[in-house]
């Protein structure tokens, strides 16, 4: 048995019962299929470096366990025909090179954004440079402040 740890993102919309039941529709199927879990981490609702199907956020988990060889695969395919899995991977664990130690809160702060609620961006009001009337500027001319002075 080699041992094995995925991490997965859940869709943010779901209900909690649903995010719980997806978790546990892993877990039994890895010890269906003579898995043994070592490690469940749920790390929560967390923001994404990215939009991923047009979510910003998503909820993470992180389980560790002992399979046989051939298991991995079986669980990536049902990683990839799960709808309300955005993101996965799974990766082998080396036992000798890696100790599978609990995740250390390294004090990042998490912010989950409001709905509705963004910082504006820059411009976004409507100060774009474009030539007042009976004004053009010439080729190369650049049109920023400190050039109209």
């Amino acid at each position: 048995m080699n041992t094995y740890e995925t991490v997965f993102i859940v869709r943010p919309d779901l209900q909690q019962e649903e995010i719980e039941k997806e978790l546990e529709f892993f877990k039994n199927n890895i010890e269906q299929n003579g898995g043994k879990i070592i490690k469940v981490e749920p790390w929560g609702r967390v923001t994404m470096a990215y939009a991923i199907e047009n979510y910003a956020e998503g909820y993470y988990f992180l389980i560790q366990f002992e399979a046989s060889f051939e298991y991995p695969e079986e669980l990536t395919k049902r990683f990839r025909y799960n709808e309300n899995v955005l993101r996965f991977v799974v990766v082998a664990i080396d036992d000798k090179k890696f100790k599978l130690n609990p995740r250390k809160d390294t004090g990042a702060k998490r912010y989950v954004k409001k709905p509705g609620a963004r910082k504006p961006r820059e411009g976004e009001e409507g100060e774009e440079f474009a030539p007042e009337a009976g004004e053009e500027f010439a080729a190369g001319e650049e049109t920023t402040e400190d050039s109209a002075e």
